[in-house]
């Protein structure tokens, strides 16, 4: 899991303890110096990742939907119409290539926009990424992706529409390491970005659940 991902984590929890506390002992100085203290931390943390308070976020919402429309891309290459043939029909492999192709799509849009958030979010999950696909690099390769210099995914379209569609989808089906991996980061994205906004917009209530 992602270490921002733990920090934001602590925060929520630690912020909800102290409030809590707090509201026991009839306010506390000490506490609500605490809290304060605690609160400048996380502005910076968000600020480390450009996560700010003003409302101007679009670009980290943007990383979320392209996250998830990369793990929406993902699953629906789990089908299983995309590798048999229909009954009484040759197989074909045009369904199995669209899928891959929007993967890739998919992949690299999130690349991008992981890109155009900069920060502490896009060096931890374009990290993440990066060493999903380095774990099967020959995987991949051997049905005619490989990773460019930019970190976006990069397909010879003939080795493609060659590779065995079982090899496709032993390496992108929903029971392999890599979706695995991919799905996480994508969980990680989502749960730290909505928090992130939550608390900086302040929707969250005195126990630190998200309102």
């Amino acid at each position: 899991m992602s270490t921002i991902h733990n920090s934001m984590e602590y925060y929520q929890s630690n912020q909800g303890l102290l409030s809590m506390l707090n509201s026991k002992k009839s306010g506390n100085a000490l506490i609500d110096q605490i809290i304060s203290n605690n609160d400048l931390k996380f502005q910076r943390k968000m600020e480390s990742m450009g996560l700010s308070a003003d409302g101007s976020n679009s670009k980290y919402k943007n990383v979320d939907k392209a996250a998830n429309n990369l793990l929406d891309a993902l699953e629906k290459l789990d089908d299983k119409s995309l590798y048999e043939a229909e009954a009484g029909k040759e197989y074909d492999n045009a369904g199995l290539l669209k899928g891959v192709s929007n993967f890739v799509t998919a992949y690299n849009s999130a690349i991008t926009n992981l890109t155009k958030c900069g920060g502490a979010l896009n060096n931890s999950f374009k990290t993440e990424f990066e060493e999903a696909f380095k774990a099967k690099k020959d995987e991949f390769e051997n049905i005619g992706i490989s990773l460019g210099s930019d970190n976006k995914l990069v397909v010879d379209q003939e080795k493609l529409a060659a590779a065995k569609p079982e090899d496709v989808k032993a390496l992108l089906g929903s029971t392999s390491s890599y979706y695995k991996n991919i799905a996480s980061a994508v969980d990680s994205i989502d749960t730290i970005i909505n928090k992130a906004l939550a608390m900086g917009s302040g929707n969250y209530n005195a126990k630190g659940v998200m309102l």
